[in-house]
């Protein structure tokens, strides 16, 4: 499991609407149980980053797993009777496929945009707003060449335990740090563990954002084995997958491997559209 770090703030413009064709229904959550890795190495990022000016977050609590589902909301919030309209997104189009990168920035961003680059590939990447606070070179060299930053809370919390308000505050202080360093509006947004209710799609709403889940969950996390990350990536790939991954050093390595197999498959890499 990897270091996750520590991001800052301004006004978001409304999201476009995105077609109906972009949201559809994942697959079964799987059972399989998790194992958490230590990280291989140690390795440092070809770019410079600022020092961190708050701690970075130890260690991450969990990491996005299985099929994200609606789960109720915590009694006492202001808004539980409003039932949002929001569309969730679970796919893109056809023909197509969607790396998603979770929980960065982190000290091996660096690496893995320079494997991207390598492999004229880009990805959407969903950062928490500590993490960018901490390494926000990652975040302005993620945007300058050209790949979609979306936005994964502040402290990665299981916002769907919280209530509306907590909720709200977490999404603002997160936002407000990313913003900071990314001057693009950020449109997208991943509740940590994929855990969400009502509230969380009412504040996601209210900043003019669409809400982005996914239909395939390799568990990149559980091996630290890249050949295992790109066998399991893979063997579920189809049409439309938006496949969840993470910011560590295994993933990174099978990267190559991953966008090359998806390739060969005759499917185009695209970012989540906004």
């Amino acid at each position: 499991m990897l270091t996750i770090l520590m991001l800052t703030g301004c006004e978001q413009a409304p999201a476009p609407n995105v077609p109906d064709a972009l949201a559809s229904v994942g697959p079964a959550v799987s059972s399989d149980p998790i194992v958490v890795p230590k990280p291989v190495s140690d390795s440092g990022s070809p770019f410079t980053n600022n020092a961190p000016v708050t701690s970075p977050i130890k260690e991450p609590v969990g990491f996005e797993t299985g099929l994200p589902k609606e789960e109720p909301v915590v009694s006492g919030t202001k808004k539980q009777m409003k039932q949002s309209a929001l569309k969730l997104i679970y796919s893109v189009g056809k023909g197509n496929v969607a790396i998603t990168i979770d929980d960065g920035p982190t000290k091996y961003t660096g690496e893995l945009l320079k494997v991207l680059k390598e492999q004229n590939t880009h990805v959407t990447f969903f950062f928490i707003g500590q993490n960018a606070a901490a390494f926000p070179q990652s975040v302005t060299e993620a945007v300058y060449e050209g790949h979609e930053v979306g936005y994964h809370s502040d402290t990665h919390p299981h916002m769907s335990k919280m209530t509306y308000d907590a909720q709200e505050n977490e999404f603002n202080s997160g936002l407000n740090k990313l913003i900071k360093f990314d001057k693009h509006p950020v449109t997208l947004f991943r509740p940590p563990y994929g855990a969400y209710n009502n509230d969380t799609k009412l504040v996601t709403e209210e900043h003019h954002m669409q809400m982005v889940l996914w239909n395939e969950d390799p568990k990149d996390w559980a091996t630290t084995d890249p050949s295992k990350v790109v066998k399991s990536v893979l063997a579920q790939v189809q049409s439309g997958s938006i496949i969840v991954m993470h910011d560590h050093p295994s993933t990174i390595a099978a990267l190559p491997d991953i966008i090359k197999g998806i390739r060969s498959k005759g499917y185009t890499l695209v970012t989540v559209p906004h």
